[in-house]
């Protein structure tokens, strides 16, 4: 590596950390105005079921399951290119009443479709449709929504939007699919953009839970809390370490 690019790589670092540092510090100092007591939610961001991704190895209910055994307070269910309804969304609502479940969904777009752009808080059939990464951020945006550029550098392609100066909420940082040294990549970019980094399972199967996800102390009750949740980087991303 050349000094200037080192140096430049050095400097991202040093951004990033602070700015890690300082949603670390938020988060730590965020308690319940009633009682003084700090209540942290668990979240996964990114999880799949056999019901509509075929790279799934588990169902609903049992990822559900697991889920609630690992102490999860919430999860948002995004499928490869499919919504669920609302109805099979409240069905599960009611067999696991202490998770939160919420819509998103998973879009293939770019000129190879291996550039993968989830989208928080919606299941509206409409989003399905898109393959242009301009237009689901423009329709995202619109709507209110969080969109997360998943494992941006796991294929070829998979980042190109960042070339076409089209920016999501957020990028993946450490995922189940993605390396380290991917992470290190989706790290230094971010640092560069000025994006929030976060920690999803991407979860296809039970062993791929409790591995990554973010917790935050704000609630989140309904589905587009997490946009201002990570825009204003209230939260921490969490690796299991043992």
């Amino acid at each position: 590596m050349q000094p200037d690019a080192a140096l430049r790589q050095a400097q991202d670092f040093a951004r990033i950390n602070r700015r890690q540092h300082d949603a670390e510090k938020t988060f730590g100092n965020r308690s319940t105005a009633s009682t003084g007591i700090l209540f942290t939610m668990k979240v996964e961001l990114h999880l799949h079921t056999s019901r509509y991704s075929a790279c799934a190895v588990n169902s609903p209910r049992e990822m559900m399951a697991r889920l609630v055994e690992e102490g999860y307070d919430a999860v948002y269910i995004t499928e490869h290119n499919t919504v669920w309804s609302d109805g099979e969304l409240g069905d599960l609502r009611s067999e696991f009443p202490s998770l939160r479940i919420f819509p998103g969904v998973e879009l293939s777009t770019g000129s190879t479709e291996l550039q993968h752009i989830v989208v928080l808080g919606t299941n509206d059939p409409a989003y399905v449709s898109l393959t242009h990464a301009a237009d689901v951020i423009a329709r995202a945006s619109d709507d209110g929504h969080l969109t997360i550029l998943a494992h941006p550098f796991r294929f070829a392609g998979g980042a190109e939007m960042l070339d076409q100066k089209l920016l999501p909420s957020a990028m993946e940082f450490y995922t189940c699919n993605h390396s380290p040294e991917f992470a290190l990549q989706s790290m230094i970019i971010a640092g560069q953009l000025d994006l929030p980094l976060v920690n999803t399972g991407d979860v296809h199967a039970l062993d791929m839970i409790g591995r990554f996800w973010i917790e935050t102390t704000r609630p989140i009750n309904q589905p587009d809390d997490i946009a201002q949740i990570i825009a204003e980087q209230a939260y921490k991303n969490c690796v299991h370490t043992s």
